[in-house]
Parts: structure tokens; sequence; C-alpha cells
């Protein structure tokens, strides 16, 4: 391989593509970069709600979380309740949910 087919295939390798799918951003390399859909399980108090899945879009677990903790801060304040406990079940991304 000569220098200059190198640098060609260094190239490809660096360039971003968003994927039709699922809108992620990979490199040539498919490592992901900046944000992807991440599916957070959470039981908490409002109402009579048990438990529910928020899928939403961050760059890491905790984001995800801190996300659906004011989501969660919203719907409360919109009716008038304070957030009672949260308990965050399972984090992960849609894309090891899905398989």
């Amino acid at each position: 391989m000569t220098s200059r087919e190198t640098i060609k295939e260094a190239w490809r390798l660096n360039q971003l593509q968003v994927g039709q799918n699922d809108g992620v951003v990979r490199t040539g390399r498919g490592e992901i970069v900046g944000k992807q859909k991440w599916v957070v399980n959470v039981d908490y108090s409002l109402d009579t709600k048990e438990g529910e899945d928020f899928i939403l879009n961050a760059s890491s677990s905790e984001e995800a979380e801190e996300k659906v903790n004011a989501l969660l801060e919203g719907q409360a304040q919109r009716k008038g309740m304070k957030l009672g406990a949260v308990f965050i079940n399972f984090s992960g991304t849609k894309a090891d949910i899905d398989g």
C-alpha cells in the first residue's frame, strides 16, 4: 500500500456518516459521535403512574437520567404537585435494548 493510499484510507475512516435508520452520527470506524437514543425506565410518584420508559437523546447515561428528572419536575409543576421519590430502574442505549 502506498503512502497516498494510506492517507486516503485514513481520511475515509475519519469521515462522519449519519445512519439512515437511527440518525446516529458515526465515524468510518463505526464509533458513535455525539448523542444517541437512551431508554430510561423510571418508577415515580405522580398520580397513579407506577413506571414508565422514557426515550430521549443524550450522550451518556448520566445525561439521560438528568433529562428524565427534569421532565418529571416539569410534569409535577404543570399538575401543581411536588415530585416525590424517583427510582431509576435502568438506563441503556436504545441500540443495546433493541439488540
